[in-house]
């Protein structure tokens, strides 16, 4: 027993955490962390994990990498309150060790199918024939996965064809998992002394003691994995969106289309990761354009109010379960809580921009030719029965009036004829005059 404790306090455990949706960032992280266990000679590798599920590519890659490992791999599914859903199953079935905190669980990891059916039909059953067999490939998936690591096999079957979940006590009853931890020194207790299957060979466990060495992010995986998730990748979606609005006000500016067209080009690859109903975002490209229409064409207000309704519910319904390459919990996408406070931003935006637009229009030109129209000048030059000189805002002007003036008179802009003004005396220009 004292030897198994030095042995444990000279060891270290590698602690990588996933939380949000596995794509391509996160798994990238996850095969990176158990490379690097391995060259490191760590005593085991601890997953934390709280997932609603990911990409069908992504979990592949990385169950491949649980599966041939030559360092003990852990999955833990905590802290209490997270879920391993869909994708995380077979990743958690898939470790030398499954555990779970308290109040946790695990399951529904039924594959979606062709446009967001599970068994739709067509007239010549090609989408139900498709749906069918990935089901079935799903289905020996994890079923392939839980025999390498002598789990159920029926409920793991069952989590794909019936989309059943269940708490982390079940679990363990069910010999889906080993282990039931409350947090990750009450794991470490429970994992010391254990024995696993290492690629046919028997390695014992000192985890007691263990020191614990945090696996860390590249910038890379942490940038993709924060695009990944559909609520960062909405924000910056819309604020692409608020950009181009600004660059179409107040054409020239370029900073805000600039801006607007790199968070649309970054939007449309974080959609790339995400599954995205094309439906649902023909219909926020619809509510932008009303939005649009009410600042060129005017509807007073009633494309503003059409627009966001547009946007909002093609928003709520923009990410979620959808694709055939993405196993994700029923809940996964865009909620409430950020669309509305989006689509009120869009509103506000939109109608502060159509009443600037529309005060503006009321005004009077205050450039060009009509600028000058009540401009105040000074005769440099006689004017009689032929044109003369004035001087206006620091330009000379050929100008011409109904009755001579000399020299030196103060005179007012009455009217613009291309390159001649017309003008009257000062004190006469008070009174009503009109244009020759």
């Amino acid at each position: 027993m004292i030897a198994a404790v030095l042995l444990a306090a000279g060891s270290f455990i590698s602690v990588a955490e996933l939380r949000g949706s596995i794509d391509p960032g996160s798994g990238r992280y996850l095969i990176e962390a158990i490379h690097e266990a391995e060259a490191a000679g760590a005593e085991a590798l601890l997953v934390r994990l709280d997932t609603p599920g990911g990409l069908l590519s992504t979990t592949r890659d990385v169950v491949q990498a649980e599966l041939s490992a030559k360092v003990p791999i852990v999955f833990w599914v905590g802290p209490p309150g997270a879920r391993a859903g869909s994708a995380g199953v077979f990743l958690t079935l898939a470790a030398h060790v499954a555990a779970m905190a308290p109040s946790t669980n695990i399951g529904a990891a039924h594959p979606v199918g062709i446009l967001g059916t599970s068994g739709g039909k067509d007239e010549h059953g090609e989408l139900e024939a498709m749906a069918k067999k990935i089901e079935n490939d799903t289905a020996a998936f994890v079923r392939a996965i839980a025999e390498r690591r002598s789990r159920n096999l029926d409920w793991a079957e069952k989590a794909v064809r019936e989309s059943v979940s269940i708490t982390a006590s079940q679990a363990q009853k069910e010999r889906v998992i080993d282990l039931v931890a409350e947090d990750v020194p009450e794991l470490l207790q429970k994992l010391d002394g254990r024995e696993v299957d290492l690629s046919g060979e028997k390695r014992r466990l000192h985890t007691a003691g263990a020191e614990l060495r945090t696996a860390s992010w590249t910038v890379r995986d942490r940038v993709l994995h924060a695009f990944a998730n559909p609520e960062v990748a909405y924000l910056i979606a819309m604020l692409g969106v608020i950009g181009i609005l600004l660059e179409m006000f107040h054409p020239g500016t370029i900073v805000p289309g600039v801006v607007g067209a790199i968070c649309l080009l970054i939007a449309a690859m974080s959609f790339q990761m995400l599954p995205v109903n094309a439906g649902a975002l023909a219909l926020v490209a619809a509510g932008v354009a009303l939005l649009a229409a009410e600042m060129f064409l005017g509807g007073h207000g009633w494309f503003i109010g059409a627009g966001l309704v547009t946007i909002v519910i093609g928003s709520l319904l923009l990410v979620g379960h959808v694709g055939k390459g993405f196993w994700a919990d029923p809940d996964f996408g865009l909620g409430w809580q950020v669309v509305v406070p989006v689509g009120a931003a869009l509103g506000i935006i939109t109608g502060t921009l159509v009443w600037k637009l529309t005060s503006s229009a009321g005004q009077p030109l205050l450039a060009g030719s009509p600028g000058m129209v009540g401009e105040i000048g000074e005769v440099r030059e006689a004017i009689g029965s032929d044109p003369g000189r004035v001087l206006v805002h620091g330009e000379l002007w050929a100008a011409r009036s109904r009755e001579p003036l000399a020299v030196g008179t103060r005179v007012r802009v009455i009217d613009v004829r291309g390159l001649l003004i017309d003008v009257a005396p000062l004190d006469s220009s008070l009174q009503e005059v009109t244009p020759a």
